[in-house]
């Protein structure tokens, strides 16, 4: 009897796996392939030189006194350094640069002193041009004051330096303001002309 029943359970295995080579593993299903996903960029060419574009400056006015105060005191503080270190060259030109925002702001006085100092530092610099720049802004200055005999002396000044370098045509321009004040000895100063302002003293007395 068991061996009757293990003839029939081994009959019963070879017929249910008799269809084994039909689902082998080369005979699985196949799925259809996925589309290919084409970039937008594969037919793109990109360029490997990049040209970048410079934005257009424009010219910086001082309109606010804020703003004059902040360029005023970063100014002042190149100057200062460039003084402590000895770099008198470069200090010529700053202590000018103060002059002439002081002369935009109508503090002439001021401007006259920083250019003074700045003469005084082009002149042991031997540098001529600067000298002579400074003594036509000079005279400028003095005949808004009304130092007319000053302005004269800066302009004889000045033109002995053209003369002396072959500056030919600058003399001639200065040989026109020369007559233009010739004759003249005084003149009213500049209206709305703005000094140097006092430091507040706080009264400590008790």
């Amino acid at each position: 009897m068991r061996y009757f029943l293990l003839i029939i359970l081994c009959f019963c295995g070879i017929s249910a796996s008799a269809q084994w080579w039909r689902i082998g593993p080369l005979k699985h299903k196949r799925y259809p392939a996925l589309a290919q996903v084409k970039s937008p960029y594969t037919k793109k060419k990109f360029k490997k030189e990049f040209k970048v574009s410079t934005p257009q400056l424009t010219a910086y006015t001082i309109k606010d006194y804020y703003d004059f105060e902040e360029a005023e005191m970063a100014l002042m503080k190149t100057m200062k350094r460039n003084m402590r270190y000895r770099v008198y060259h470069a200090a010529s030109y700053n202590f000018s640069d103060l002059a002439s925002m002081y002369v935009e702001q109508n503090r002439l006085s001021e401007a006259k002193w920083y250019l003074l100092q700045s003469n005084l530092l082009s002149r042991r610099q031997n540098d001529d041009k600067h000298t002579f720049v400074n003594l036509i802004k000079l005279s400028a200055i003095k005949m808004d004051m009304g130092e007319v005999s000053l302005a004269r002396q800066d302009l004889l000044e000045a033109r002995a330096i053209a003369n002396q370098r072959g500056w030919f045509r600058e003399s001639k321009e200065i040989d026109k303001k020369i007559q233009s004040i010739q004759g003249i000895t005084s003149i009213a100063p500049k209206p709305g002309l703005r000094y140097a302002e006092l430091p507040d003293t706080d009264d400590k007395s008790k």
